[in-house]
């Protein structure tokens, strides 16, 4: 279970972070992740999990879709606003190449030829849909291009995944957004402490988020408003599987009966198997 901490600064920013530990080591387990696909989804689920405790009902949806031509394909994850993430990978075991300095090079493992997604069910008729060109592939910097070229909102997002062969023993990250009336010194003073947090997978090694805050912003008027808890969740559920399974259509399930001798259905979220033989089959279609 990760923890969550909201604060202000001042009257001028917001800011979020939230230690991630056990959300990507969650992933881990459940996809099998090698260890620039577990530094990729990590990022990607940190901020996921920042960006939907943003909404104000429980049941508002975060989708966010990575997709920028490399190795690890297609990056999906979703966050709700009840504190639940959860997140799929194409290619889960990608070989990992590191770069000159010595860190994963997740920037070649995602690719930056393709674009990053944002969908949003706040309950509106439609969904708000926005999306932009992958700038780095590295995350933390897409999503900080995201926001101010599809939101026009000003911020700074800082991610880090720290790993040790398959277990992430550090993860974390920041998200500030700046309100309309921050005066230029306090911007100012605010960008100098981003450009600071490099490295921030150890920031968070044995800190929690509100201390990791309190580090960079303690001298800033920092008063934290809220603390929360987050954790991987799937909702996949035998119901919503039945819809699945019913969407074939009779002829067509009983045909994968036929030739299969049983309907199996595997959550690409959380892994869990679903089966139908034909007794279940035939009952789910006498409804």
């Amino acid at each position: 279970m990760a923890v969550l901490t909201k604060a202000m600064i001042g009257d001028y920013a917001v800011v979020s972070a939230i230690e991630s530990k056990d959300i990507v080591n969650r992933a881990i387990r459940i996809h099998g992740l090698s260890p620039v696909a577990a530094a990729a989804m990590g990022r990607a689920l940190t901020m996921a999990a920042l960006m939907g405790k943003e909404f104000k009902d429980k049941r508002d949806y975060l989708t966010v879709i990575i997709d920028g031509g490399g190795p690890l394909g297609k990056i999906t994850v979703c966050a709700d606003g009840a504190g639940h993430v959860k997140g799929d990978i194409t290619n889960p075991v990608v070989e990992t190449t590191l770069k000159d300095n010595g860190h994963l090079d997740v920037g070649s493992a995602v690719g930056k030829d393709g674009t990053l997604t944002v969908i949003k069910d706040i309950g509106l008729k439609q969904p708000y849909v926005g999306s932009c060109q992958l700038v780095s592939g590295e995350i933390a910097q897409d999503f900080a291009y995201y926001f101010a070229d599809s939101e026009q909102q000003p911020c700074g997002v800082t991610l880090g995944v720290g790993l040790k062969k398959n277990r992430c023993t550090s993860a974390g990250g920041v998200w500030l957004r700046i309100l309309p009336n921050c005066p230029e010194d306090v911007l100012s003073e605010i960008e100098t402490v981003m450009y600071a947090m490099d490295e921030m997978s150890y920031q968070f090694d044995g800190s929690t988020a509100e201390e990791v805050l309190r580090r960079f912003f303690g001298r800033m008027e920092l008063t934290v408003t809220e603390q929360s808890k987050v954790t991987y969740r799937c909702n996949c559920s035998r119901r919503k599987i039945d819809g699945i399974v019913h969407s074939l259509g009779k002829d067509e399930a009983l045909s994968i009966i036929d030739e299969m001798g049983q309907i199996e259905v595997c959550c690409h979220f959380c892994g869990k198997h679903y089966t139908y033989d034909r007794d279940q089959v035939e009952q789910l279609f006498s409804k």
